[in-house]
């Protein structure tokens, strides 16, 4: 009698610090922000709160999103999405905004037979294009939408923080959810429910607090 074959590992992976090296949705809104002064002086208040509420996911969630409107402003979803098109383009080609050790293993995961689930809060258009460049079309994606709203383009649904478990279980993906790759704290409600934490390249008080928070589950690479 032949052995049972096992179901392939269901692998969860944040995109931002974990395949690519900067944000990819940020660099976005940061340029452009920097296009257009009158943006610009309407998100400057915001800025330094993005900075406090780096530790506090569910206080940093509504700064992002005002700074994303911002920066939306006057843009048309179809608009936003050719710009986010095209700026997954540079990052794809651009070795230096690209993570070797979550790109690696993202990639190991597909060749090993794995169900790879990247998980993220950038822009859907952008999350899709990028992984599609950089060899990981095998990847499925739950993104960060655009929507047309009074004044320009909106994130919605903005799977971030704890919106982020809410998509995973909304888009039908079972678990057991073997592993997560990610570089932020913004994702514990998914890590609470993973086998096995994997931090890319994480700082130091990251790294403590997980393996404090989820002993024995924690690894680290990069």
């Amino acid at each position: 009698m032949s052995a049972p074959v096992s179901a392939p590992a269901t692998v969860v992976f944040d995109l931002d610090g974990v395949i690519t090296a900067r944000d990819t949705f940020a660099t976005l809104v940061t340029r452009r922000l920097r296009r257009a002064p009158w943006r610009l002086a309407l998100a400057l208040p915001a800025l330094p709160l993005m900075a406090a509420t780096s530790g506090r996911p569910a206080w940093r969630a509504p700064v992002a999103r005002y700074l994303v409107r911002v920066a939306l402003l006057r843009s048309d979803p179809g608009t936003a999405r050719e710009e986010a098109r095209r700026l997954a383009l540079e990052f794809a080609a651009t070795p230096d905004w690209l993570c070797p050790a979550g790109l690696d293993a993202a990639r190991r995961h597909l060749a090993a037979g794995d169900r790879v689930v990247v998980l993220t809060a950038t822009e859907q258009t952008l999350a899709r294009t990028l992984l599609d460049e950089v060899g990981l079309r095998d990847a499925e994606l739950i993104a960060s939408g655009l929507a047309s709203a009074p004044g320009g383009a909106r994130m919605r649904p903005h799977t971030y923080g704890a919106r982020k478990l809410e998509a995973l279980r909304t888009a039908g993906v079972p678990r057991p959810w073997a592993v997560m790759y990610t570089d932020s704290w913004a994702d514990s409600p998914v890590l609470a429910e993973v086998d096995q934490v994997v931090l890319v390249a994480p700082a130091p008080r990251l790294l403590e607090r997980a393996r404090r928070t989820w002993p024995g589950r924690v690894r680290a690479i990069g």
